[in-house]
This record gives C-alpha cells, sequence and structure tokens, in this order.
C-alpha cells in the first residue's frame, strides 16, 4: 500500500544516533504520531523486526487497509467494550514476552490538522510493566496521501525518522512514569519539526 501511495518504500531516517538499528534492543515497543489510515502500513515498512500493532476495532471494517492490517498482525481493540480491550492488553504484553515488538499510537486518535495530541499513558505503563524500551518515531506523508475522513488516496512521499530508545521507569514510580511519557512526546515532536525543516513534501 505504501509503495503504491510514495511509488517507493518510505525514506528513513535517524535522529541522535551515527549507528541506525545497532542501539536497537531485541524487543521493544514503537510509538508514532497518528494522522492517517496508513500509518501502520508505513511502520510495517519501515521497521525491520517483526511487530505486531494495536488499532481501533473499527480499521477491520475498512476495505483493503482492514484486510492489509490483519494480515500484519495487528491487534484490534474495542473501547466500548472494557473487557475485549483488557484482553488485548493481556495479548500484547504476551506478544512481548514472546520477543515480538509492539507499536501504540499513543495519541489515541488521529489528527485531523496535523498537529501532535497529547499521548495517552497505556503504551508506557506496558513497557515500564515489561521493562522494555520505547523506540519513537514520526511519520511524515500519510496524512497528505489519506486524511482523516477521507477514503479516497493521494499519491505523496512518505518518511520515517527514528529517534533513540528510551528506557522505562520503575513501573511504581508515578511522577518518573509521567516524565517517561513526557520524553516520549518530546522526541516525536523534536523529530516532526526536523521533518517540516528539511522536507519540501506536505505532512
Amino acid at each position: 500500500m505504501v509503495r503504491i501511495v510514495s511509488g517507493s518504500a518510505p525514506k528513513v531516517t535517524f535522529h541522535g544516533t551515527e549507528k541506525p538499528y545497532a542501539d536497537w534492543p531485541d524487543q521493544a515497543i514503537f510509538i508514532a504520531n497518528h494522522s492517517s489510515l496508513l500509518d501502520i502500513n508505513a511502520s510495517a515498512s519501515a521497521i525491520p523486526q517483526p511487530i505486531v500493532y494495536l488499532s481501533k476495532d473499527s480499521i477491520r471494517r475498512v476495505p483493503v487497509l482492514g484486510l492489509l492490517n490483519e494480515r500484519v498482525g495487528t491487534v484490534f481493540i474495542d473501547r466500548s467494550n472494557p473487557a475485549a480491550a483488557k484482553q488485548s492488553v493481556v495479548q500484547l504484553r504476551e506478544t512481548l514476552q514472546n520477543g515480538i515488538s509492539v507499536i501504540v499510537y499513543p495519541e489515541g486518535t488521529r489528527t485531523k490538522d496535523g498537529r501532535l495530541q497529547p499521548f495517552k499513558k497505556g503504551a508506557f505503563h506496558l513497557a515500564a510493566n515489561a521493562q522494555v524500551p520505547i523506540i519513537p518515531l514520526h511519520i511524515h506523508g500519510t496524512r497528505h496521501a489519506l486524511p482523516s475522513g477521507r477514503i479516497r488516496i493521494k499519491r505523496n512521499p512518505i518518511h520515517v525518522r527514528f529517534g533513540r530508545p528510551l528506557l522505562p521507569p520503575p513501573v511504581s514510580n508515578t511522577k518518573a512514569l509521567n516524565e517517561f511519557v513526557q520524553q516520549g512526546f518530546d522526541s516525536v515532536q523534536e523529530m516532526k519539526k526536523w521533518h517540516t525543516s528539511h522536507l519540501k513534501t506536505p505532512d
């Protein structure tokens, strides 16, 4: 899907490291901005290790995208069903224990204006509980290709930038956990600014 939209695989860059992928752990929780239904597919193309995804259950019903996301291992969460949502989190924890990474979009919903929305704490709690690092990334180009509320896809180059892994605090330290959430937000925001200042294509 991403190759159809951009004409090639996503252009990948790295923020704050001279050794791409070299300092990555065997498993991690990836966090990214969320502006398009294409974000999951862009992430799958850029991350070179096995991953599963956490996504809203409604995406399962989107033609083509729903099927593609099922095939790449998306864990769908039904927020209207607390028991089902809790089971999805349990499934993600088991996935990490089995050595497979997870990607979460902590804004919780797609941005409509391109601004980064406040992060929910779920991914950070999961990282602290499992004691695995978070790897932040920023996706540029998918909002223009398929913005929220649209079904027609436009061609547009897609870029992905990765930050350094962030180590989780002890799960019992509430203050440190809040700082961990802010650290993740600041990292993605900084990469968003880099994309905006270095690229001429729309986000």
